[in-house]
């Protein structure tokens, strides 16, 4: 269990060691990859957990839409690990608001959305868009919108309409479970390897509105089928 709050305490002394840095670099494109980077390979040493990338090649230096498969806080260590280029993360505007870690999200240059009105979730789609088209950004998604452990989720098709609208491909990356690794009933950590595979990225030229949901369920198929593979190591 020491290790969880280890690694969380260290998660809120980067929030406080970053914000000067971010006040200086604000809304730079690198702040997010880089901080995150910084803050997975501390936490790899803290949690003992290592986390293995294969399929680095299929980062793109280009915009993109990485689409994520969502388990648990602890899904920061490989998307850190990735150092994807230019990245921003979506979340809701109110993070904004949340002391140090909030302020730092918000100064890092990621995209807020006001997820709580439903009329305007075009003007939602629009913010990922403009963040890609105007300054450049990669953009990471968890479309499940929930944490789960067990496989992938259904998902959501609002990153892949981003995606379609910004003309940028997307990109899968696969978390392995971290089941062997974390006990989530106890809050225990345990040492060891979880394999992340970045798989080939998938265009979206030529794709409309219309096309948004069989996309979207041809990649969560092939998720699923490597989230499989990947736990039988």
């Amino acid at each position: 269990m020491w290790r969880l709050y280890l690694t969380n305490f260290w998660f809120m002394c980067l929030g406080l060691i970053a914000l000067p840095y971010l006040l200086i670099r604000f809304r730079h494109g690198d702040n997010t990859s880089l901080f995150m980077y910084l803050y997975a390979v501390v936490a790899e040493r803290i949690s003992g957990i290592r986390i293995e990338v294969t399929g680095r090649e299929n980062i793109l230096p280009a915009s993109a839409v990485y689409v994520l498969n969502h388990q648990s806080s602890l899904d920061a260590l490989p998307l850190g690990k990735l150092r994807i280029p230019r990245l921003a993360i979506i979340g809701k505007k109110e993070i904004a608001y949340i002391p140090i870690l909030g302020w730092d999200f918000y100064l890092a240059g990621n995209v807020l959305l006001n997820r709580a009105d439903g009329r305007k979730a075009k003007g939602q789609l629009d913010a990922g868009v403009e963040a890609i088209q105007k300054r450049r950004m990669s953009i990471a998604i968890f479309p499940e919108g929930t944490r789960n452990k067990d496989g992938i989720l259904p998902f959501k098709k609002g990153g892949f309409l981003m995606a379609i609208d910004a003309g940028v491909p997307i990109v899968p990356v696969v978390i392995q479970s971290f089941r062997h690794v974390y006990d989530k009933a106890t809050k225990t950590l345990r040492s060891g390897v979880v394999h992340v595979k970045v798989l080939p990225a998938h265009p979206t030229r030529g794709l409309q509105h219309k096309d948004a949901a069989s996309f979207t369920q041809k990649i969560e198929k092939q998720m699923q089928v490597e989230f499989q593979r990947l736990s039988i190591r």
